[in-house]
């Protein structure tokens, strides 16, 4: 999951919101999260159920993307990749 471009990556694209993400943790990709005991906080509103993904309404959607054109949404630009203006070879 892009956690860093989530507004654009995942929630516009898609439709998909995370809901209830516990208060005091960080928003961030659970790998990058380096305290235990939000880990643990995390882990368990996921296991309870009261953080969990929905998939967002119509009406939602054209609400979300209206208030993301107010907004001025800079997201990270990906790493090029390091053999960028290579030939790779074919496998097969």
């Amino acid at each position: 999951i892009n956690f860093i471009n989530f507004e654009v990556a995942i929630k516009e694209k898609y439709g998909i919101d995370l809901l209830g993400w516990p208060e005091g943790v960080p928003f961030l990709s659970p790998h990058a999260i380096t305290s235990a005991e939000h880990l643990r906080t995390l882990r368990d509103a996921l296991k309870v159920g009261t953080c969990h993904w929905a998939y967002m309404s119509r009406q939602q959607r054209l609400e979300y993307q209206d208030r993301l054109k107010e907004w001025e949404v800079v997201g990270k630009p990906r790493k090029k990749h390091s053999d960028v203006g290579r030939k790779r070879r074919r496998t097969g």
